[in-house]
């Protein structure tokens, strides 16, 4: 667990203090001091009263800005692609484009993750952007402004300056702002507080403690986060989620091209992102040593499999479906699963074929043509094995057309065995999967 929201104070306090020593020259006019003069018309300030700040990326620390920024009377433009209007009326913000903000604002403070998206988000076009007396901010993550666009900029006097508080490298090599009077740094300090500090460490151990004493999870990296009524709720859902995934992964053959999942019916939740991610968990997980909710998205984008999602108005004989379809290349096969009684799950249909089947242990999964004899071969043929059948369900497409059978198995069939099932007439496919334990909390 971590715990995002115990330096929020600390970091933008630190950035509010970046932004007032570069309004009132702090630092230089310290260091003329120290060096016994009295500089005092060479350090003529600026109020923020009337000015308007943009603010990048408004989460915990942009909203906490903006709020300050409001009290100091300030004009506040944010930026940020999820902000709603809604939600950045309540805090009282502009919501604007980038490039509106960035030739508008009169002081510019970032606080956006570091990504592929926001690498070098700012860069010598959109320095190009700002006026000549923007002041620009930093108390994110190095990298997000280009270093050395943003030095040239500063050392040509394009922008009136900037306070960096994080780098491309720290400890900072190559400095490119050594030597420039309208920069002020600091060596990553915006959560260096004893507050902070302490408020993290309690944080996280108040969330160890609602999770072992309620189930609670909050701010688990590898896992989404869901109060305790939440995570039992959807317990029964994440589990038969990871177990359409897995049998998936095990029963197609070929690579995976995509996955594309569907949603039927009144699932009781209105956030299906955590099933989403027990979906995908399960499908990498018997190709991938360590995966769990958080990585597998990821993972499995780095792996070129592409992933949709879906919610179907179609009618269900059931109260809700979760569709998985998988496309390889040599394939395509769909299941559907649902739960009986809400905790009981079941592969409800395979390939549009109803089945209800469990999705546990050993199952064998035989296709065929829907005529009589070929089940009771196939079962005698797994007896004469020695293997006992804990599960049989049917289906088929139509009467007389394409049928399939799904068996609960004791133990796995031997290779001569699958062999003897396959070759019983009018089989057409028979393939064994098995399904280990589930991992929905991990």
């Amino acid at each position: 667990m971590i715990a995002p929201g115990g330096n929020t104070i600390s970091t933008f306090e630190h950035a509010f203090a970046l932004l007032l020593s570069m309004c009132r020259q702090i630092p230089r006019a310290h260091d003329s001091m120290e060096a016994g003069r009295w500089d005092r018309k060479q350090f003529m300030g600026t109020e923020l009263k009337g000015k308007v700040l943009g603010i990048i990326g408004v989460g915990r620390i942009g909203g906490a800005i903006a709020k300050r920024a409001l009290a100091f009377e300030m004009r506040v433009l944010a930026f940020d692609p999820i902000l709603s209007p809604l939600k950045a009326k309540s805090l009282g913000v502009e919501l604007v484009s980038l490039n509106e903000l960035l030739s508008t604002s009169d002081f510019i403070t970032v606080h956006v993750p570091k990504s592929d998206k926001t690498f070098n988000m700012i860069a010598k076009e959109q320095i190009n952007l700002m006026k000549p007396t923007c002041r620009l901010i930093n108390t994110a993550r190095g990298g997000i402004i280009n270093e050395q666009d943003l030095a040239e900029a500063l050392r040509e006097k394009r922008i009136a300056g900037a306070a960096l508080d994080v780098y491309t490298s720290e400890p900072f090599k190559d400095n490119p702002f050594l030597g420039l009077d309208n920069v002020i740094m600091t060596p990553h300090l915006a959560a260096s507080t004893s507050e902070a500090q302490l408020t993290v460490a309690v944080d996280v151990a108040r969330q160890l403690i609602d999770y072992l004493t309620t189930g609670a999870i909050v701010n688990a990296v590898n896992v989404p986060s869901m109060d305790s009524e939440t995570r039992r709720e959807m317990m029964p859902l994440l589990y038969l989620a990871e177990r359409l995934g897995l049998f998936q992964s095990l029963f197609v053959k070929g690579r995976p091209k995509s996955i594309e999942i569907e949603y039927i019916g009144d699932l009781g939740v209105s956030d299906t992102y955590p099933i989403t991610t027990s979906i995908i968990a399960g499908f990498l997980r018997p190709v991938i040593e360590t995966v769990n909710m958080i990585s597998a998205p990821l993972q499995l984008q780095a792996r070129g499999v592409e992933v949709s999602e879906k919610r179907s108005p179609i009618a269900s004989s059931y109260a809700f479906e979760i569709g998985v379809t998988v496309t390889t290349d040599e394939e395509t096969h769909n299941v559907r699963g649902t739960l009986f009684n809400k905790t009981d799950p079941r592969i409800c249909t395979i390939n549009g074929m109803r089945v209800d089947a469990k999705p546990e242990g050993y199952m064998l999964v035989c296709t065929n043509e829907d005529k009589p004899l070929i089940i009771g071969r196939v079962c005698t043929a797994i007896g004469d094995a020695g293997v006992n059948i804990a599960n049989l369900m049917l289906g088929r497409a139509d009467r007389g057309g394409q049928a399939v059978t799904v068996l609960n198995l004791d133990s796995p069939l031997d290779e001569a065995t699958l062999k003897k099932c396959i070759e019983v007439p009018h089989v057409t496919e028979v393939r064994q999967v098995a399904l280990p334990e589930a991992h929905t909390d991990n």
